[in-house]
């Protein structure tokens, strides 16, 4: 399910690391209908960043992460 070790609080994230985020968090906003600089965004990016951290570096794997845990908080649309 890891993709790579646990980084550190403070190591910084490469270009594609940044890619990676970005898709996972643009798909799962629109799939939860979640404007971006809301509340719930910020939370969202909390969350897939500390995701990330633990070695969970796949944008699907990241999703499906995300989608268990947040699905009963956000209405997703559709």
């Amino acid at each position: 399910m890891l993709d790579r070790p646990i980084r550190s609080h403070n190591e910084g994230f490469y270009p594609n690391d940044l890619e990676t985020l970005k898709v996972a968090f643009d798909a799962l906003c629109v799939e939860f209908n979640v404007l971006p600089d809301t509340a719930g965004a910020h939370g969202l990016a909390a969350e897939l960043i500390r995701l990330f951290q633990t070695g969970m570096t796949s944008e699907d794997m990241l999703m499906i992460a995300v989608r268990g845990r947040w699905q009963d908080e956000w209405k997703i649309a559709g």
